[in-house]
């Protein structure tokens, strides 16, 4: 885990959760590291698409290092893996990436309306693609790689 910086948060100690984002946010403008977070926490298993609710600790990350959000969506994929059934089918699952959200210039402050104001964008995006997914049958098996670049429905490769 120590080659791809992975930096992990312990969510039971604010005390550790800061020095730990410091340190992410030190390797981040040091190194120009990406970092890849879930803002729910785990994943959800509804048939439905629907997201959990957000934990806003991407959020302070990206306002602590003034970098922007990249908001990346993945379909509803109950059709293809459903752990509370145990089923798990071969298939595609569409991936959106929407427009970078900037937070140069935000603060704490902020953090509860950039969270709010992403997770709406995101849910539109994922009620989005997934019922264009089920009507174009592209979450289902058998089917040829496609994603979804910016809202728009690339077919032919995986993006």
């Amino acid at each position: 885990m120590a080659l791809s910086k992975t930096v992990f948060i312990n969510r039971s100690s604010s005390k550790d959760a800061r020095a730990a984002f410091a340190q992410a946010v030190e390797t981040m403008h040091n190194e120009r590291q990406s970092v890849y977070i879930f803002p729910e926490g785990t994943r959800s298993y509804s048939t439905k698409p629907e997201m959990l609710p957000f934990k806003k600790g991407a959020f302070h990350l990206a306002v602590q290092a003034q970098v922007p959000i990249v908001p990346v969506v993945v379909a509803n994929y109950s059709n293809i893996l459903n752990v509370r059934a145990k089923t798990f089918n071969a298939g595609t699952v569409p991936v959106s990436v929407l427009e970078p959200v900037e937070t140069k210039g935000l603060g704490k402050d902020d953090v509860d309306a950039l969270a709010a104001k992403i997770r709406k964008v995101m849910e539109e995006e994922l009620v989005r693609i997934t019922r264009v997914a089920q009507e174009k049958g592209v979450a289902r098996q058998g089917q040829q790689a496609t994603g979804f670049v910016n809202g728009a429905l690339q077919n032919g490769g995986v993006h």
